[in-house]
């Protein structure tokens, strides 16, 4: 049964907000993968540099699977896309993509180091999350948002729209290597 809704992009894009407005206004259950390694153990190491814990993609996965096997429709919102992810359970995937320089800047001013914020950045610029959805899912159960001057309701009213009307293979809509080059937007940031 397809009951996934993955809302993934890089760090700060909104996925958060996205999914507490989707799941106040549906029967939609957030289940955050983040919170849900840390409260049930499901990491292999912390690391210290990152300050963040490296995942077990094998127990996150059999977890998800297990929820997935409810009969509950769980919104996803997660920068991790990977092997954990059980693919045949997810309906849609909606990337959230925000300008670098807005992205950069949000991440420090979360108290984000500029090595963690600009790693963050260039994951953006690189289109890594829209590009693991992609590859995982398939182009077809990927629809992708830029967040960039939208306000919280314009970016709910979009998604909202492509889940209702079953609007897939929308991506691509983004290329930040067209207005930025990732070696001069570094220094200036």
């Amino acid at each position: 049964m397809s009951n996934i809704i993955l809302i993934t992009g890089t760090p700060g894009v909104g996925k958060t907000a996205l999914a507490k407005s989707l799941s106040q206004n549906s029967s939609f259950k957030i289940v955050e993968p983040n919170s849900l390694v840390r409260k049930e153990k499901l990491y292999t190491s912390y690391d210290r540099a990152r300050k963040t814990y490296i995942v077990d993609e094998g127990k996150l996965r059999r977890r998800l699977e297990a929820l997935s096997r409810s009969s509950e429709r769980i919104i996803l919102p997660t920068h991790l896309v990977g092997r954990f992810l059980p693919q045949a359970s997810v309906k849609l995937a909606l990337v959230l993509r925000l300008d670098p320089v807005i992205l950069y800047r949000r991440l420090r001013a979360r108290g984000w180091t500029k090595r963690k914020a600009w790693e963050n950045t260039e994951a953006e610029i690189l289109d890594v999350c829209l590009q693991e959805a992609r590859l995982l899912l398939g182009p077809r159960k990927v629809f992708e948002i830029d967040t960039t001057r939208k306000s919280g309701p314009a970016v709910y009213k979009e998604a909202f729209r492509a889940l209702s009307t079953g609007t897939t293979g929308r991506s691509g809509l983004v290329n930040w290597l067209d207005r930025y080059d990732p070696l001069e937007l570094e220094k200036t940031l």
